[in-house]
C-alpha cells in the first residue's frame, strides 16, 4: 500500500517538474553576428524546446523583441535579409519614397554645416554630425515594429508573445539598465545604440547607449527577473583579435567602450554555445544566411544534450497556433489624431498641409511613411521622431510627431583636385525659413582652371495639396576648354576657346508624383564665346580670339526624374530627363580681322532634349547600367563653323567629358547611348566601365573659309570608352580613369580626381 503511494506521489512530483519547467534564452550583442541567434531558435523550435522567456542586449535585444513579438525564425532571417532592413542599417531612403520636388541640385560640397541665425554656440554641434548613420530611416522603422505588439502588452514586456527583457546603458551613472516596461521600441532602440554609429535614446534627460557597454550577455536580470528552471545562452561576442592597424573602425570603438562581460552560465543552470567570428563587424548582414546555418548546426549537434535536461516539449504546430492567435490579437497600425511638437504655430501649420491621408481620411502607415520622407526632403527639418499611443476605445492609435529643425544659415565647401585642369574650390552659403511657406536663398561660388562663376538661386514652396514652387536663378560663369596636352597651364594660349554665360531664369516647379519634377521655364541669356578657328597652339601664336555675342530668350518646360544613389559615379537608381525649349535670339560676330566688319545672324528655333539612365542589380557584385540620350533641334548654324561647334549640343556622360570639348561629340541633332557595366569590390570600391557611342544626323563640318554646313545623314559616329577606379566616401569621390576616344586619333587620356567634377548650370541645358 505505501509503495504504490510513494510511486503515486512521485509520478505527481515528476509531472509537476515536467509541465512546470520553464526555459530562458539568453543572446548576446555583437552586431550582424547576431544572425545566429536566429539559427539557434530555429534548431531549438523544430526539435520541440520551449522558450518561456527571452533576454537580450544590443543585437539580442533586436533578434529577441522579434520573436517575442511572434516572429518566426523565417521570418527574422528574412527580415534582416531584405533591403528594408538594409535601408534601415544605412540610413539609405528606398526609392519609392523619395520626394524629388524638394531635392536641391546637385553641387561639388563635400562638407556642410549649419549655422544657427540666434545661437552660434551651436556651431561646432552642427560640423559634427550625431551618428556615422543617418537615424531617419530607424527612427519610422521602429514605429512600423514595435507599435502594434506595445499597445497589445499595453507597455509590460511580461505580456508579449514571449516575456522579454533588454539591457542599455547609461554611462553617466556608469551602470547597466534593464527595460521590462515602457516603450517597447524605445527599449530596443536604446540596448542596440552602438556609440557613434547610432543616434541615442534620450529618456527622463539621460542619453541612453548600447547594453553591451556593461552587460553584454544578461544571465543574471534573467534570473531575477523570472528565475527560470535551465537556461540557454548564445553569444557572437567577444574583443577583436586583429592587431589595430587591422581594424575597422567598429572593431576600434567596440575595444574602447565595451566593459568586460562575463560570458558565461553555470553548468547547473544550462548550456552555453559561444561562438569566435573574427571575420565578421557590426553591419555585415550580407553574411546573415551562412550566420544563420552556423548557429542553426551547433544548436543541433547539442540538442541531445538540451534535451537530456528538459522533459517539457512544445510542438511547432503548437507553436505556430499560439503566434497566429498572438498575431491577431495585434490591434491594426492606423492612426486618429496626430499631435506635432517642436515647432512654431506657422510651421505646424505648414506640416500639418503635407499630411497624406486615404480617400476614407484615414492615415494608415504607409501614409504616414510617404508623409514622414516627404517633411524630411525639406532641407530645414532635420529628424522626427515618430512615437504611437495606443486608444483603445476608438481601437486606434495617436501619433505623436516631435520635429527637429535645422539652423537656418547652411555653409558648404567642396572641389575637386585632379591631374589635369580640373582644380576647382567650391563655396556655398544658403539661408533656409519655414513658415508657413518654405524658403530656400543659395549663392555658389566656384573657382577654378575649367569653370569659375557666382549662382544665385532663390525658392519659395506654396504647401497646398497639391505643392508648387516659384523659383529664380541668376548666374554669371566662365568656362574654358584647354588642349589636351598642355595641363596645368592656365593662359590663353592654352585654350581653344573661353565661353562666357550671364543669364536669369523665372521657373513654375511641379511635383509628378514622388519621383520626378515639371518645370516651366522663361529665361534671357547674354552669352559670349571667344575662340580660335583652330585649337593648335602653335599656329595661334600672336593671334586674337574671334568673338561670338548671342542674345536668347528661352522659354522651356523641363521634366526631370532622379532616384541616383551619388551625385557622381552612382551605382543605383535612375535619371530621365526630358526638356522642350524654344529659343529666339541673335549672335553678332566679331573677328579678330579688324577689317572684316561685324555680322549678325537672327534664328527661333525648337529644341527637344531626352535622356535617361538607369542602373540595375546584377548579383550581389555586379551593376549594369545603360544610358541613352537623343537631341532633336530646329537650329540653323551660326556664323562660322567654330561659333556653330561650340554652341552645338553636346553628349558629356562622364566627368572628364565636361572638361574637354570634343567636336566628335557635338551637333544639333544626335542619337547617343552606351552601356556601363560595375563591379563593386566592397562597400566603398568599385571598378566601372563607360562605353559610348555618338552618331550625329547631321555632322557639322568646316569650309576652307570656316563657315560651316551640314554634312551627309548619319555619317561620322563616334566613340569613348573609360574604365574608372572608384572610391565612394560618404562625403566625395575619389576616381582614377584611363579612357580613349575616337578622335582625334591616338586620343588616350589618364588621370586622377579627388572630390566632385560638378558646374554650375548652363542657359540652354
Amino acid at each position: 500500500m505505501y509503495k504504490k503511494i510513494f510511486i503515486a506521489l512521485l509520478f505527481i512530483i515528476i509531472a509537476q517538474n515536467t509541465f512546470s519547467q520553464k526555459v530562458g534564452l539568453v543572446l548576446s550583442g555583437g552586431g550582424a553576428k547576431g544572425a545566429v541567434h536566429i539559427g539557434i531558435i530555429k534548431a531549438l523550435e523544430e526539435n520541440e524546446i520551449p522558450i518561456d522567456y527571452i533576454a537580450g542586449t544590443s543585437i539580442g535585444a533586436v533578434v529577441g523583441s522579434l520573436y517575442a513579438m511572434g516572429y518566426s525564425p523565417e521570418q527574422m532571417l528574412t527580415l534582416i535579409m531584405s533591403d528594408d532592413f538594409h535601408h534601415w542599417q544605412t540610413g539609405q531612403v528606398e526609392e519609392d519614397y523619395q520626394f524629388f520636388f524638394r531635392k536641391p541640385p546637385s553641387d561639388p560640397s563635400f562638407i556642410r554645416f549649419n549655422i544657427s541665425l540666434k545661437d552660434s554656440i551651436n556651431l561646432k554641434e552642427s560640423i559634427l554630425p550625431n551618428s556615422i548613420i543617418n537615424p531617419i530611416q530607424m527612427n519610422q522603422a521602429f514605429l512600423q515594429l514595435y507599435s502594434q505588439a506595445n499597445a497589445q502588452c499595453g507597455g509590460d514586456f511580461d505580456n508579449l508573445f514571449v516575456p522579454f527583457l533588454c539591457m542599455a546603458s547609461d554611462i553617466y551613472e556608469k551602470q547597466s539598465i534593464v527595460f521590462r516596461e515602457g516603450d517597447l521600441g524605445d527599449a530596443v532602440r536604446a540596448s542596440m545604440t552602438f556609440p557613434l554609429f547610432f543616434k541615442p535614446i534620450v529618456k527622463d534627460s539621460i542619453p541612453l547607449w548600447d547594453g553591451g557597454i556593461y552587460d553584454n550577455f544578461p544571465v543574471h536580470p534573467m534570473k531575477k527577473a523570472w528565475n527560470p528552471d535551465f537556461i540557454i545562452g548564445s553569444s557572437v561576442a567577444g574583443f577583436n583579435s586583429k592587431a589595430p592597424a587591422e581594424q575597422s573602425l567598429y572593431d576600434q570603438v567596440e575595444n574602447m567602450v565595451m566593459q568586460k562581460t562575463e560570458y558565461y552560465i553555470d553548468p547547473k543552470d544550462g548550456v552555453l554555445m559561444r561562438f569566435k567570428l573574427k571575420d565578421v563587424s557590426l553591419l555585415d548582414f550580407n553574411k546573415a544566411k551562412d550566420l544563420f546555418n552556423l548557429g542553426y548546426n551547433r544548436a543541433t549537434e547539442m540538442i541531445d544534450s538540451i534535451k537530456g535536461r528538459t522533459q517539457r516539449r512544445v510542438s511547432p504546430e503548437e507553436i505556430e497556433a499560439r503566434r497566429a492567435a498572438y498575431k491577431a490579437s495585434l490591434p491594426p497600425l492606423v492612426f486618429r489624431n496626430i499631435y506635432i511638437s517642436g515647432t512654431t504655430e506657422a510651421q505646424k501649420t505648414y506640416i500639418e498641409s503635407q499630411i497624406i491621408r486615404d480617400d476614407e481620411d484615414n492615415f494608415t502607415f504607409n501614409n504616414f511613411k510617404r508623409t514622414y520622407f516627404r517633411l524630411l526632403a525639406n532641407p530645414q527639418i532635420k529628424e522626427i521622431n515618430p512615437h504611437a499611443e495606443y486608444d483603445s476605445e476608438s481601437q486606434t492609435f495617436d501619433l505623436f510627431m516631435e520635429i527637429k529643425m535645422d539652423n537656418e544659415l547652411v555653409v558648404s565647401f567642396g572641389g575637386n583636385v585632379s591631374s589635369m585642369n580640373a582644380n576647382q574650390v567650391f563655396l556655398g552659403v544658403g539661408y533656409q525659413n519655414l513658415n508657413e511657406i518654405s524658403t530656400n536663398l543659395n549663392l555658389d561660388m566656384q573657382l577654378g582652371n575649367a569653370f569659375s562663376g557666382v549662382t544665385l538661386q532663390g525658392r519659395m514652396e506654396m504647401p497646398y495639396e497639391i505643392p508648387f514652387d516659384v523659383s529664380a536663378i541668376f548666374s554669371y560663369n566662365t568656362r574654358k576648354f584647354y588642349e589636351s596636352k598642355k595641363l596645368f597651364i592656365d593662359t590663353d594660349l592654352s585654350t581653344f576657346s573661353n565661353q562666357r554665360e550671364a543669364f536669369g531664369k523665372i521657373a513654375l516647379g511641379l511635383p509628378f508624383r514622388s519621383k520626378a519634377k515639371v518645370d516651366i521655364m522663361l529665361g534671357y541669356g547674354d552669352l559670349e564665346d571667344r575662340y580660335y578657328q583652330k585649337n593648335h597652339v602653335l599656329s595661334l601664336i600672336g593671334a586674337e580670339f574671334d568673338r561670338s555675342k548671342y542674345h536668347l530668350l528661352n522659354f522651356g518646360v523641363y521634366y526631370q526624374k532622379n532616384s541616383l544613389n551619388s551625385k557622381q559615379y552612382a551605382i543605383s537608381g535612375q535619371e530621365h530627363l526630358v526638356y522642350a525649349q524654344y529659343i529666339s535670339g541673335k549672335e553678332i560676330f566679331m573677328s579678330a580681322d579688324k577689317l572684316h566688319p561685324h555680322r549678325t545672324t537672327r534664328q527661333s528655333y525648337v529644341q527637344l532634349n531626352a535622356h535617361m539612365t538607369n542602373y540595375h542589380p546584377v548579383g550581389s557584385r555586379f551593376k549594369f547600367g545603360y544610358t541613352a540620350e537623343g537631341v532633336f533641334s530646329g537650329k540653323n548654324l551660326w556664323s562660322n563653323y567654330t561659333a556653330s561647334v561650340l554652341q552645338a549640343p553636346g553628349f558629356t556622360p562622364t566627368p572628364y567629358s565636361k572638361l574637354v570639348y570634343n567636336e566628335a561629340f557635338h551637333a544639333n541633332q544626335y542619337l547617343a547611348g552606351g552601356i556601363i557595366p560595375i563591379f563593386k569590390l566592397n562597400s566603398i570600391f568599385h571598378l566601372r566601365g563607360d562605353f559610348y557611342a555618338f552618331l550625329p544626323l547631321f555632322l557639322i563640318k568646316r569650309e576652307e573659309n570656316n563657315q560651316a554646313y551640314y554634312g551627309k545623314m548619319f555619317t561620322n559616329p563616334a566613340y569613348s570608352g573609360e574604365v574608372t577606379l572608384v572610391a565612394q566616401f560618404p562625403f566625395m569621390n575619389v576616381s582614377l580613369y584611363l579612357n580613349h576616344y575616337s578622335y582625334p586619333s591616338n586620343n588616350w587620356n589618364f588621370g586622377l580626381n579627388i572630390g566632385y567634377l560638378i558646374f554650375g548650370p548652363k542657359f540652354i541645358q
